[in-house]
């Protein structure tokens, strides 16, 4: 009986463990499906869009603007990250922006503080609301996230290659890979850099004006398709007729605020300016006046002697790419700033120089019909008054006696 009831005992010793294990096993395989179920949870509650701010009236907004938001429906979050953000207290700035070394950064920033910059300026803004997957939406998060971390923030900002709204279409293409195909909003190579760039510079025409004027052949050339996202209009109209695994990725679209900003078309000043100068030299050139346009002289050629040297400068002391190889070069010659000291004087070297430097315009202004740089319009009467002050000084007859004593 005694043996019995230890058999019993051991029999129900063993049935309770077993019983306490299954339980063990129950509880785990119940944790992991809780934790695979908010995974899966938190990836259903993020919403990913495309931002697209509308063109401002300062220069560095004229091109708008485009950004990232994330909705987190589980932690009530609304993120915007913004991938044009600089450090203007930099002691360097200037310096720094000019030469091309300046590092933008990726920021996040609350969907309303946003909002309000925009709302103030009375810039336009609309809302992607991407077609994405759960997986896929938070695999965007996170490269976003990954993106704030101080030794992946900062990138070097290049405005056609390298900006804002780049950096967003290359988020597409890094994370979905061969599953995500760029729309086609242009044809490739129908349209030049210097074009586009054109068209949204078109009421800011001083600006427009030194723009071109820095900008070499480079930019005359034709942009493909997915090059033309480098313009936040662009990306947006790329983005409407992109396809993930071969769906829209965008599911909505809406416009969250109105353009305010009503521009009408402007003067274009340098080219009215321009002629307006040809034509007050040339009066005064025919009146008794005229012996005193050797004082315009000295400071017309001076001024073009500078700007040549920023070409250069442009060139050669910055990391700015498309500011090589500058044709403007050509008529804004630096050595205009020896012939401005030189024309007080009478000396064979301004006569030489006056002569030589006219031909090479002449030949330059005829290149210019072949030229891949785009000819810009508003320097023609610069061009015209170049060569006319020049050939006063070609001959040696020249009288100088008004300015005998600038020295």
């Amino acid at each position: 009986m005694e043996i019995l009831f230890k058999n019993l005992k051991t029999q129900f010793l063993v049935k309770f463990i077993l019983l306490k294990f299954i339980l063990f096993l129950s509880l785990i395989h119940i944790a992991n499906g809780q934790t695979k179920t908010d995974s899966i949870n938190k990836q259903s509650c993020l919403r990913i869009s495309l931002l697209t701010c509308g063109s401002g009236e300062d220069l560095y907004s004229v091109y708008g603007h485009s950004a990232i938001r994330v909705v987190d429906s589980s932690t009530m979050t609304d993120i915007v990250y913004n991938y044009g953000t600089f450090n203007f207290s930099d002691p360097d700035f200037y310096l720094k922006f000019t030469r091309g070394k300046l590092l933008y950064y990726v920021n996040d920033e609350s969907f309303e503080a946003f909002m309000n910059i925009y709302s103030q300026d009375g810039r336009s803004v609309y809302e992607q609301v991407l077609n994405l997957k759960s997986a896929d939406a938070q695999t965007v998060n996170d490269f976003l996230i990954n993106n704030l971390k101080e030794e992946n923030k900062y990138y070097k900002y290049d405005f056609l290659f390298d900006n804002c709204s780049t950096r967003l279409k290359d988020i597409f293409t890094m994370t979905f890979g061969k599953r995500f195909k760029l729309g086609h909003v242009i044809a490739d190579d129908s349209m030049s850099f210097r074009t586009v760039l054109n068209y949204y510079e078109r009421n800011v025409h001083w600006e427009r004006f030194g723009i071109n004027l820095l900008l070499s052949y480079q930019v005359d050339n034709k942009m493909t398709n997915e090059q033309s996202t480098f313009l936040p209009d662009y990306l947006m109209r790329a983005i409407a007729v992109s396809t993930i695994d071969g769906s829209s990725i965008v599911k909505e679209t809406m416009q969250l605020l109105p353009e305010k900003n009503n521009r009408n078309a402007a003067t274009n000043e340098p080219k009215l300016y321009g002629w307006f100068l040809l034509l007050g030299v040339l009066l005064i050139s025919f009146s008794s006046m005229k012996k005193h346009l050797i004082y315009f002289d000295v400071l017309f050629f001076l001024m073009l002697g500078l700007l040549g040297f920023v070409m250069l400068f442009m060139w050669f002391g910055t990391e700015h790419s498309v500011c090589a190889w500058n044709r403007n070069l050509l008529w804004a010659f630096p050595l205009h700033i020896v012939f401005a000291f030189l024309i007080p004087r009478e000396s064979t070297q301004k006569l030489l120089y006056a002569k030589y430097t006219s031909m090479l315009l002449v030949v330059s202004m005829f290149y210019s019909l072949f030229a891949q740089q785009e000819y810009i319009a508003e320097i023609t009467p610069i061009l015209i008054l170049i060569l006319y002050r020049l050939s006063k000084y070609s001959k040696p007859t020249m009288n100088n006696m008004a300015f005998k004593n600038f020295f």
